[in-house]
């Protein structure tokens, strides 16, 4: 009887020590990630995932498309299970969704006023905000809008916001057919990112600035069924560690968007600075005149084209149908731009498209009594 107990004290000392081992490994295993999840969950499962390959950049809208056909309901219910998860910290995000701390105190004053009086004076205060002049002595291309959208908090926000969703470990769509590097924004896309905070700071800026700009400042071109939907992407540009350059977005070949109108919010922190990654625009899209415009006959920058330089929190609109592009970004091997100042050498954009039912894209005109109202504009066409 003694020597068997002795075999089961032995046993059970040895499954002690085993257990004990497993129980620091897996500590250790999990101490630099931001949780540790079973793989018999979504998240589990979907993190073993990997993340699909982004290559091509021109026409590559279904790249990997049989990877989000296979594994894109996983990765909805992996997303909805690391929310809960990061709960606590996705609140105060939600707070400032409420509280619209992130917008510039200027523009959201002008803009609340147009919706609670809409008019052609309170139209004409928003107006002033967006200006052809896009700040540091540039005059912006014709048809080409910006003003200082985000306040400096603001973009923090977002980049905080961005930058929790992208350390999910999930994988994510790449953001659109050009651009490799960045996310989609969106609820019900497959390898979308669906965080609550984030897609409703989008429908924000959607429905309280860029859908009524949109039809302000281009009234013979959007009416009530153009703008309704929406697709939004954040996409980066990075000219940093030159001997991994064919894998980075440093540049933008010309294109126009599928969209009647775009909004291009620049995310870069005030410390990060660049070189380079200018947006260029070709001549403004007469509206009489898209098949010059899809023949290449009417891009010429001396029919209103120019270049487009991005500081913090500024924003940009324009329509979809205007050709442009980015021009790229510099390396810079010094880790210093031409001012001395520290550069990161990338730039980080939100950019919102808006199209109509079923990604229609309306490009003919409107006549003057066709055209909206100023109510229409700012509380939609059943007014």
């Amino acid at each position: 009887m003694s020597y068997k107990h002795d075999i089961r004290a032995t046993l059970f000392f040895v499954y002690c020590i085993l257990l004990l081992a497993c129980t620091v490994a897996y500590a250790q295993e999990c101490s630099g990630a931001a949780d540790c999840t079973s793989t018999d969950s979504p998240l589990g499962r979907a993190r073993l995932l990997g993340m699909p390959q982004a290559i091509d950049t021109q026409n590559a809208e279904f790249e990997n498309e049989r990877f989000w056909n296979d594994h894109g309901s996983l990765v909805q219910q992996a997303w909805r299970e690391w929310e809960m998860k990061h709960a606590t910290t996705l609140s105060d995000f939600n707070n400032d969704v409420k509280e619209r701390r992130w917008m510039n105190s200027s523009l959201l004053d002008a803009i609340d006023d147009a919706f609670a009086n809409p008019s052609e004076e309170s139209e004409a205060a928003v107006k002033s905000l967006w200006t052809n002049s896009g700040g540091r002595n540039q005059v912006l291309p014709k048809g080409v809008y910006a003003t200082q959208l985000l306040s400096p908090s603001g973009v923090s926000y977002l980049r905080k916001l961005i930058d929790v969703a992208s350390l999910s470990g999930i994988p994510t769509r790449r953001p659109n057919g050009m651009n490799r590097h960045g996310m989609i924004v969106d609820s019900n896309v497959y390898g979308a990112v669906p965080v609550q905070p984030l897609v409703e700071t989008v429908e924000e800026i959607i429905d309280r600035i860029l859908r009524p700009v949109g039809r302000m400042l281009f009234q013979d071109r959007i009416g009530c069924e153009d703008d309704l939907d929406y697709y939004a992407f954040t996409i980066s540009y990075d000219g940093t560690e030159m001997s991994t350059m064919q894998s980075k977005d440093m540049d933008l070949k010309e294109h126009r968007d599928a969209s009647v109108v775009t909004l291009n919010i620049n995310l870069n922190l005030p410390e990060e600075n660049y070189e380079g990654s200018e947006v260029f625009f070709r001549g403004y899209p007469a509206a009489d005149s898209w098949s010059s415009d899809v023949f290449g006959t009417n891009s010429k920058d001396e029919d209103g084209g120019g270049t487009v330089t991005f500081s913090p929190g500024m924003a940009i609109i324009h329509l979809g149908a205007h050709r442009h592009g980015a021009l790229p970004i510099m390396f810079d091997d010094s880790g210093n731009n031409s001012e001395g100042n520290q550069t990161s050498g990338k730039r980080f954009n939100l950019v919102v498209w808006l199209f109509g039912e079923l990604g229609d894209v309306r490009i003919a005109p409107y006549s003057n009594d066709e055209q909206l109202t100023a109510k229409q504009r700012w509380h939609g066409c059943n007014q």
